[in-house]
């Protein structure tokens, strides 16, 4: 009788696995909102790169390579400063109201 090494798993169900982008928290919720409240993993690739490379154009990300080579993408300072100045003014009204 032959012992099988590898077992056998039905690949009915394998759906082509979609483009990872590797991004930071914060970028990846302001990608997640310019996508309509899509979940990354759902939405169609073309349009998370379409958003990406806006955010890119605009100065708010910026694209690196991490320790393996990967390319990620990350949140630039001027978009983290001006998130830190809205939650400040947002938090200064709330505190005014009270």
């Amino acid at each position: 009788m032959p012992v099988r090494a590898f077992p056998e798993f039905p690949t009915i169900n394998l759906k082509k696995e979609a483009m990872p982008f590797r991004m930071s928290r914060t970028l990846r919720f302001w990608v997640e909102v310019e996508c309509e409240g899509l979940d990354l993993r759902m939405a169609n690739n073309r349009e998370v790169a379409s958003i990406l490379r806006e955010f890119e154009g605009c100065g708010d990300a910026m694209r690196s390579l991490n320790m393996r080579g990967q390319v990620i993408w990350k949140a630039t300072r001027q978009m983290l400063d001006r998130l830190a100045d809205a939650e400040r003014e947002v938090e200064d009204e709330w505190a005014n109201e009270r």
